[in-house]
């Protein structure tokens, strides 16, 4: 099956600002992934079979998969923030369109899944101070970063690498 038309659209400047900081390498997932643009283009960009997109709860994660129109490069797993993620091997995460706050509560709820990760995409909606404390407060990790604006807004971009 193909994506559906709405997974293919352009990913604006916001979650594009996103991907180019994300290293092409897998595999990935991509947590809370809402309408999957952003798993769509990272599947685009890995072998396949390496590319995880992640909802919390059921009925986003059936429509996910409605919008993901059964594409076969990316695999949708239920579940809460990094814990689907547990044993898989991945390499890294992204995770987007959530505040500051539950970003940190993510990371610090699943410190065991992070830990198996060699890097992290993050960009707040909100309260960017909250997240940038957090990182302040981390050791063995590498920052980049970048910025946009979509909309009127401004969003922050960090990856984190481990060192």
């Amino acid at each position: 099956m193909r994506p559906s038309t709405a997974t293919r659209a352009r990913l604006g400047p916001r979650l594009g600002a996103l991907l180019e900081l994300c290293p092409v390498e897998g595999p990935v997932a991509d947590v809370g992934s809402g309408h999957g643009r952003l798993a769509f283009e990272l599947a685009r960009r890995l072998p396949p079979g390496q590319v995880y997109a992640t909802e919390a709860k059921a009925g986003p994660a059936a429509e996910l998969r409605r919008l993901l129109g059964g594409d076969p490069t990316v695999t949708i797993l239920e579940g809460q923030g990094l814990t689907p993620l547990r044993q898989l091997g991945c390499r890294g995460a992204v995770l987007a369109g959530m505040g500051g706050r539950t970003l940190v509560d993510i990371l610090e709820a699943d410190r065991d899944v992070l830990a198996e990760l060699s890097w992290v995409c993050l960009q707040p909606m909100q309260r960017v101070e909250r997240l940038v404390d957090w990182m302040g407060k981390q050791s063995g990790w590498v920052v980049r970063t970048n910025s946009t604006r979509e909309r009127g807004h401004f969003y922050s971009g960090f990856l984190l690498v481990r060192q």
